[in-house]
C-alpha cells in the first residue's frame, strides 16, 4: 500500500489543470464553494449538466482543507484509488485466498490507466470505487445473507448514483440478478431487506435530484438525462464513437501488463472460474463490456468500473501460476517487450509531430528503462520462480508508470497553452472570449471569462473595456483582427486540433 500510496499522490499537483474533463470538473467545483452552493453545479456561470454532484463535494471539502489548487482537485480520486485497490484485496482475501488477493491487487497496481485515472480531476474514480464496494459488499450478501452487507451495499450504489446517474445502479442491479438467477438465490431477492435497501438508495439519492430539478426549473434534468445519458447511448457524442469491439480493446490496453495473459486465462477457465467471486466476477465483466460495447459513446474510462472484477479473475489466475514450478508461458513477457519498446518510440514520433513540445521528443524515451526491464527478465528466465516472475513484471511496468507518470506527463502537460499565457491573461482586468477557448484559463482566473459569439457585441465590449484581453482560436483570426485588435500569443493546444490566441486591442503592448 504505500508504493501505490507513493505512485498516486507524488506529485499528483505537478500536472496543470488543462484535459478538458478536468478543467469542468475542477472549476465547477470552485465555483459552487465560492458561492456557498451545494446543488446546482455551474462551469463559468453557467449551469453544467454533463455529471452529478458527488465529485463536487469531495473536492469542495478538499479545497476548504488544502486550498484550491491542482493538489486538492485531485487528492480524493487519488484517496479512492487506494481504497479501490485495498477493498479488491480485501475481498479476494475473503472469498478466494491471500495470494489471489495479492495478485489482483497487483494487476491494479501495475496498471498504467488505472493509475492515472485515479491522479485526475475527474467523476470517474468516485463511480468506480463505489460501484465495486456497492458489487463487493451485495455479493457478500447474496453469499451470506446478512444484512449490514445489504445496507452498505445500497449507500455504496447510493453514492454511485450521485456519482454518474441511473447507469450506476442500472448495470450493478443487472449483474447481482444474473448472480440470483444462476445461483436460484431468489428468497434473498424477494425479502423486506432489498426493500429497506431500495428505501436506502432513495432516501440517499432523491433529495439532491429533486432539489437541482427544483433550483433549475427542470433545466439540470433535461440536459443531464437526455443529453448526457440517452443521447450518449444513442449517437457518438464529441466524435466519440467507433466499432463494438473498441470497449474490449481499452480494457485490455488498460489493464496491461497483466491481460497479456488473458489467452492463459482463457485456456484455464475451468480451474479459474471455479470460484463463486471469480464467477461473480465474469458476469461484472461481460456485463460491463457489453453495454458499453452496444453503446454509441465510446470512451476508455467507460468500462473501468469493471477494472477489480477482472483484476480478480487474472489474480486468481496468477496465484494459481505461482503456486506451480512450471506452465509459464515466456510469449507474455515477449508480448510486454516490444510494447514497451514501440511505446517510447510512438511518444517520441507524437512529440516530434507537435510543434509546442517537439523540443521534448527525447522525453519518452526515459521510458526504454522498461523495456531494458522486460529485455533482463528474458534472459534470466530460466532461473526465477512462477513468483518471481510475476513480481518481475509488475516490477518493469511500475518503471515505465512512475516514469510516465511522475516525469513525463507533467513536464510535457506544461507546455499547454494555458501555462504558456495565463501570466499574460492575469495582466488584464477583464477576460473575453470569442467564440469557443479553452476552459483551462477558468480554474486559474479569479472572475468568470464572458463569452461573446458576435464581432459587433464584442467589438462594444472592448470599447468599454480598453485593458481586456480576448481568448480564441486561431481560425477565428479574420474576424478578430477586424476590430482594431493585435494577436499577442498563439500557442497549439497539445495533441489536439485547435490553436489557443490572446489578442489586445490595437493600442495595447
Amino acid at each position: 500500500m504505500a508504493a501505490l500510496f507513493f505512485i498516486l499522490f507524488f506529485k499528483l499537483g505537478t500536472a496543470p489543470i488543462y484535459i478538458l474533463d478536468e478543467a469542468k470538473n475542477a472549476q465547477c467545483a470552485r465555483e459552487m464553494l465560492q458561492k456557498n452552493d451545494w446543488i446546482v453545479p455551474t462551469f463559468n456561470g453557467e449551469l453544467r449538466t454533463d455529471k452529478p454532484v458527488l465529485h463536487y463535494y469531495f473536492m469542495m471539502l478538499a479545497y476548504k482543507v488544502f486550498g484550491v489548487s491542482e493538489f486538492a482537485a485531485r487528492f480524493f480520486s487519488a484517496l479512492l484509488g487506494c481504497f479501490t485497490v485495498f477493498l479488491t484485496f480485501r475481498f479476494a482475501r475473503r472469498f478466494i485466498n491471500s495470494l489471489a488477493a495479492f495478485f489482483a491487487a497487483l494487476v491494479l497496481f501495475a496498471s498504467t490507466q488505472f493509475l492515472f485515472e485515479f491522479r485526475l480531476s475527474v467523476p470517474d474514480p468516485y463511480l468506480i470505487f463505489f460501484i465495486a464496494a456497492g458489487l463487493f459488499t451485495a455479493f457478500t450478501y447474496l453469499q451470506e445473507g446478512k444484512l449490514k452487507w445489504l445496507l452498505i451495499a445500497a449507500v455504496c450504489f447510493s453514492m454511485a448514483a450521485l456519482a454518474k446517474g441511473p447507469v450506476a445502479l442500472a448495470l450493478p442491479g443487472l449483474c447481482l440478478l444474473i448472480w440470483v438467477m444462476f445461483k436460484k438465490k431468489w428468497r434473498l431477492l424477494f425479502s423486506w431487506k432489498i426493500l429497506a435497501a431500495i428505501a436506502l438508495v432513495a432516501v440517499i439519492t432523491l433529495p439532491w435530484y429533486l432539489a437541482v430539478d427544483k433550483a433549475t426549473d427542470g433545466a439540470w434534468t433535461r440536459g443531464f438525462f437526455i443529453e448526457h445519458n440517452l443521447n450518449r447511448f444513442s449517437d457518438p457524442q464529441e466524435g466519440h464513437g467507433g466499432l463494438f469491439i473498441l470497449t474490449l480493446a481499452f480494457a485490455l490496453i488498460g489493464l496491461l501488463p497483466f491481460t497479456s495473459f488473458v489467452a492463459e486465462v482463457a485456456k484455464n477457465r475451468k480451474q479459474v472460474f471455479a470460484n463463486d467471486l471469480v464467477k461473480f466476477s465474469g458476469i461484472v465483466v461481460l456485463a460491463f463490456i457489453t453495454f458499453f460495447s452496444v453503446a454509441s459513446t465510446k470512451l476508455p474510462n467507460y468500462a473501468m468500473p469493471c477494472y477489480p472484477f477482472v483484476a480478480i479473475i487474472l489474480g486468481h489466475y496468477l496465484s494459481r501460476l505461482a503456486a506451480v514450478e512450471n506452465g509459464f508461458k515466456k510469449y507474455p513477457v515477449i508480448i510486454l517487450t516490444i510494447l514497451t519498446l514501440i511505446i517510447p518510440a510512438g511518444g517520441y514520433f507524437a512529440l516530434a509531430a507537435e510543434k509546442e513540445v517537439a523540443h521534448l521528443r527525447w522525453l519518452p524515451l526515459i521510458l526504454l528503462t522498461a523495456a531494458i526491464a522486460f529485455i533482463l527478465l528474458l534472459t534470466t528466465f530460466k532461473n526465477l520462480s512462477n513468483y518471481k516472475r510475476i513480481l518481475a513484471i509488475a516490477g518493469a511496468f511500475s518503471v515505465l508508470n512512475v516514469m510516465a507518470l511522475h516525469i513525463v506527463y507533467p513536464i510535457i502537460y506544461l507546455q499547454n497553452p494555458v501555462a504558456k499565457t495565463i501570466a499574460e491573461v492575469k495582466k488584464h482586468s477583464t477576460v473575453f472570449s470569442y467564440k469557443l477557448y479553452n476552459p483551462g484559463f477558468n480554474f486559474y482566473l479569479d472572475n468568470n471569462v464572458k463569452k461573446f459569439f458576435n464581432a459587433d457585441t464584442l467589438l462594444q465590449a472592448i470599447n468599454s473595456q480598453p485593458d481586456a484581453v480576448v481568448i480564441s482560436r486561431l481560425e477565428n483570426d479574420a474576424e478578430l483582427k477586424t476590430l482594431n485588435l493585435t494577436l499577442i500569443a498563439q500557442h497549439h493546444d497539445l495533441f489536439e486540433s485547435p490553436t489557443t490566441v490572446l489578442y489586445v486591442i490595437n493600442n495595447k503592448p
